[in-house]
C-alpha cells in the first residue's frame, strides 16, 4: 500500500502553499505548503518510494528517494522511468535531478543515458535530463556534446526552452570559448532567454557579456 504523507504537521502551510502554487502554475497538483529542506529531511527517513501522490511535494519526495538510492545505475533507471511520467513542474526536475547518486563506475553509462534522454519527446523528461547533464556531468570535456544536444531540442514547451536557456547560460559562464559557437545555433526564443540569463549573471565577465550582442 502506498505511503500517505501527513504534511499537516508542518507549520505555516497555507502561506507556503500559495507561494509554491504561484511559482508552479503549470502543475495540476496543489502544494502541501512544505519547504524543500523539510521534504529532503523527510526523504532521509524513508526507504520506500511508493508514495501516494496528492501534492507537488509528494512527487518531489518520491523523486528524491529514487535519486538518492545508492544502487547500480541499471537499477536506478527503472525507478527514474517510473518517475518521469509524474513530473509536471520545473520544481520537480530542478530539485530532484541534482540529487542523483551516480557511482563512479556507472558515470559513463549514466552520461550516455542522459544524453539520450535529453532527446525525449516528453518535455519534462528532456528537461530532467538536461538539468542532470548540467549538474552532474558538465566539464571542458563534455560541454560540446552536451550543447550539441541542447541546440537540437525543438519544442513548444516554455519550461523545456527555459531549461535549454539555463543550461546554455551555465555552459557560457563556465566555458565561454567552447560555448559561443553553440550559442549561435539556438532558436530565437531560447537564445534570447539564454542571453538574458548571462547578462544577469555576476559570474559572466563584462568582456564575455559584450560578445552576446554579436551573437
Amino acid at each position: 500500500m502506498a505511503i500517505k504523507i501527513d504534511w499537516s504537521v508542518y507549520p505555516d502551510r497555507e502561506r507556503r502553499s500559495a507561494f509554491t502554487e504561484r511559482l508552479t502554475p503549470e502543475s495540476p497538483l496543489r502544494s502541501a505548503g512544505v519547504t524543500i529542506p523539510d521534504v529532503k529531511a523527510l526523504a532521509k527517513k524513508l526507504d520506500d518510494d511508493d508514495i501516494e501522490i496528492v501534492f507537488i511535494e509528494d512527487v518531489i519526495l518520491k523523486g528524491i528517494i529514487i535519486a538518492s538510492k545508492k544502487e547500480p545505475f541499471s537499477e536506478k533507471t527503472r525507478g527514474l522511468e517510473r518517475y518521469y511520467p509524474l513530473i509536471t513542474s520545473w520544481m520537480m526536475t530542478d530539485t530532484v535531478a541534482p540529487m542523483l547518486y551516480i557511482g563512479k563506475a556507472d558515470r559513463e553509462e549514466a552520461y550516455r543515458y542522459f544524453l539520450s534522454m535529453s532527446e525525449s519527446s516528453a518535455p519534462m523528461t528532456a528537461r530532467f535530463a538536461l538539468v542532470t547533464l548540467m549538474s552532474k556531468f558538465l566539464s571542458s570535456d563534455t560541454v560540446h556534446a552536451i550543447m550539441d544536444r541542447a541546440v537540437n531540442v525543438k519544442s513548444d514547451s516554455y519550461l523545456l526552452k527555459m531549461g535549454v536557456a539555463w543550461l546554455t547560460a551555465t555552459c557560457y559562464t563556465k566555458y565561454p570559448e567552447e560555448t559561443i559557437g553553440h550559442f549561435r545555433k539556438l532558436d530565437g526564443d531560447v537564445k534570447k532567454m539564454a542571453k538574458q540569463k548571462c547578462r544577469d549573471s555576476r559570474r559572466v565577465s563584462e568582456e564575455w557579456k559584450v560578445f552576446l550582442s554579436e551573437i
